[in-house]
This record gives C-alpha cells, sequence and structure tokens, in this order.
C-alpha cells in the first residue's frame, strides 16, 4: 500500500510560492547568477551529497527560467580533507586527497571521476553550464587571503566565535616538500601585522618550515570549516561586486541553522560587513531514527548494514538502478525546487527507497 506523503509548509515557506522570489531583493540584473556549493572528493559521493548537487543544478534551472538570466553552478572541490593519517614520534599527522596516492593515482583523482560524471550527467540534465574550482585555488584567491589575515590580528574574538571549546584559532600546514601536516594544533605559532601572516610548521621528514600568507601570494594554507565558510562569504560579496554577478551559497541542510548564523553571518559582521551572501540549503537525507545520512560515519564505522547499499555511494547506486535511477532522483528534486513546501523539509532513506520501488517498476 502506497503511502501518504504530508508537506506542512513551514518556516519561510508560509511567505513565498517560488525559490526565485526570495533572491529578488538581491537581483538588480546582474549579468549572472552563480550557484555555489561544495564537497569533500574523500569517497564515491552518497545519497545526500548526489541530491544536494542535483539542487544545486536544479535551482539554477529554475532560477534561469524564472528571471530568464544566465545562471552556473560552481562546484568546490575540498580535496584538502584528509586522506590518511600516519604516526611519526607518537604525534598524529595526515596527508590529504592530492598527496594520498593509490597505485599511483591521488586519491583526489580517483574519487573526482565519480563527481565528474555526476556533474556532467547534471549539467546535461538541466542545460545548466558548471565550473569546479579546487581548494588549492580557493585558498589563493586575494579575498580569502586578506579576510585569513584580518581575522588573525583580531584572533581573541574570532577564537572565542569560531572555535569556541579549542585553546586557539585552527589553521592547518603542510609540509611544502612532501604534502604531510599536523592533525591536531593545540597552540596556533604565528606572527602577523594587517598585511602579513607567518605561520611555523614542523614537518617530522623534512623539519621546520614557515608560510607567509599575504593578499597577493599564493602559499598554500589549509584553512578548516569555519574560516573556509567564514571568507568564503567575504570573498562572493566582493567579487560579485566587481563581476555584477550575484552568488547563491547551496549547501546541505546540515550547515544551517546556528552554524549559518554563528560562524558566517556573525563574523561578517565582525569583519565589517552590512549584507550577507544568500544562502538557501538542501534538504537533509535522514536514516530510520531521524539522524543525518552520514557518509562520514559510515566510512569510519561501517554503519548502516541494513541500509540499501545503492544508497551508500554512487557507484553502488549505478550499479543498482543505473541511468533510470538518477532520472527519478532528477525529478524528485525538480519537484522540491518547483514547490518551497517540499524544499524547506527533510527526507528519510526510507522515503527514497520507496520512490525507487515506485517509479523503477513503472
Amino acid at each position: 500500500m502506497k503511502r501518504e506523503v504530508f508537506y506542512p509548509p513551514i518556516g519561510i515557506a508560509h511567505v513565498t510560492n517560488k525559490l526565485s522570489d526570495l533572491i529578488l531583493y538581491r537581483y538588480k540584473n546582474q549579468k549572472k547568477i552563480i550557484i555555489n556549493t561544495s564537497a569533500q572528493p574523500n569517497s564515491s559521493p552518497h545519497l545526500g551529497t548526489i541530491t544536494t548537487l542535483m539542487t544545486a543544478f536544479a535551482l539554477a534551472s529554475k532560477i534561469r527560467d524564472d528571471l530568464k538570466v544566465e545562471t552556473e553552478v560552481q562546484f568546490d572541490e575540498l580535496e584538502n580533507s584528509p586522506a590518511e593519517t600516519i604516526e611519526y614520534n607518537e604525534e598524529i599527522y595526515y596527508k590529504d586527497q592530492r598527496h594520498s596516492f593509490y597505485q599511483q593515482e591521488s586519491k583526489e583523482q580517483i574519487n573526482m571521476k565519480r563527481f565528474n560524471d555526476i556533474l556532467e550527467k547534471l549539467s546535461v540534465l538541466s542545460n545548466i553550464a558548471y565550473s569546479v574550482r579546487s581548494y588549492n585555488e580557493f585558498q589563493r584567491n586575494r579575498y580569502i587571503r586578506k579576510s585569513l589575515i584580518n581575522i588573525v590580528n583580531d584572533k581573541e574574538y574570532f577564537k572565542e566565535l569560531l572555535f569556541p571549546s579549542a585553546s586557539d584559532l585552527h589553521i592547518r600546514t603542510i609540509c611544502p616538500t612532501c604534502g604531510l601536516g599536523k592533525k591536531t594544533i593545540k597552540k596556533l605559532e604565528e606572527k602577523h601585522n594587517k598585511n602579513k601572516l607567518i605561520l611555523n610548521g614542523y614537518c617530522p621528514i623534512h623539519g621546520l618550515y614557515e608560510i607567509k600568507i599575504t593578499e597577493e601570494n599564493d602559499e598554500y594554507v589549509d584553512i578548516n570549516t569555519q574560516f573556509r565558510d567564514l571568507t568564503k562569504g567575504v570573498a562572493m560579496l566582493e567579487e560579485d561586486k566587481k563581476n555584477n554577478t550575484l552568488t547563491i551559497m547551496l549547501d546541505g541542510g546540515d550547515w544551517s541553522g546556528i552554524w549559518a548564523q554563528r560562524m558566517h553571518t556573525e563574523g561578517l559582521v565582525r569583519l565589517g560587513f552590512n549584507e550577507f551572501p544568500i544562502r538557501l540549503f538542501a534538504p537533509v537525507i535522514l536514516d530510520w531514527s531521524g539522524a543525518k545520512f552520514s557518509k562520514s560515519l559510515y566510512l569510519k564505522n561501517d554503519a548502516y548494514k541494513d541500509i540499501n547499499g545503492a544508497f551508500i555511494n554512487y557507484d553502488s547506486f549505478i550499479k543498482c538502478y543505473g541511468d533510470k535511477g538518477i532520472d527519478i532522483l532528477w525529478k524528485e528534486v525538480n519537484n522540491w525546487v518547483e514547490d518551497p513546501k517540499k524544499f524547506f523539509r527533510n527526507y528519510s532513506v526510507d522515503y527514497f527507497q520507496m520512490i525507487m520501488e515506485e517509479n523503477n517498476n513503472e
């Protein structure tokens, strides 16, 4: 027996009939609207990552059709995410996706094959262009680097705002020779002024090293999620002003609420901004208990043994459902974007099991 699904309007869904109406207060005939989303290429993406990527393309398509404006999806590839941990002298170090290899191929290259395949399929389905920006490219952005310097210059405030339970700001460095980085940092070793930040690091193989960060240079710095979220907002505002574009941040719904308010909005206020990027959040995919369907939990603990393996990763999904399964998911996500009552809510893995069974048997 088919179960009835309810869509009670909550929050913002009470006052809007179209998602595109939510951006009208900021849309002033800019030449392009960009939907920015991001993910870590640390494995084959699972159902939650796939539907968030789909939401970005579906939203870009909806805005293009409603406002008659050019739109594009920008995917931020977070290849700086840890790929392996290594112990030296009882200290834990890590290598990121770019510096960790399997059979002479970086794990970034291996995992991005799946993401590139999904992005290409979604571009065809939506007729929306996309670009991929690596983290390495992101951290070289002059606005990112300048705001990082400004944050460190105001470190007492930002330590309490961004790292309330830590002893210091958390900025990782990696060895410029081999890419090895310290997994945890209790005390940030740095020198700074209003134009420059110098970070000191140690590699157990290559010894002491120094990273200099200025607005103009491109020496590599690995900033974590809080810094990345806040500095991305700065760069979006500055680049939109310079390029006559409007960028919308689209993330999974687990980044909404107190995270978005504290790490992003309050941080931008402290940095002197009085307007903020538009942020929308894709529905969260939940397990049977109402918890987020977590890729990291599965990778670390081999959880979800009782869940359809097709939802665990993209390879298994394609093997089970093929491109027809992608079409079913695409239709579902487009329904969310067409109706705010369907967009501003979450969905369980059981719900997706139901719609896959219903549509796959047609």
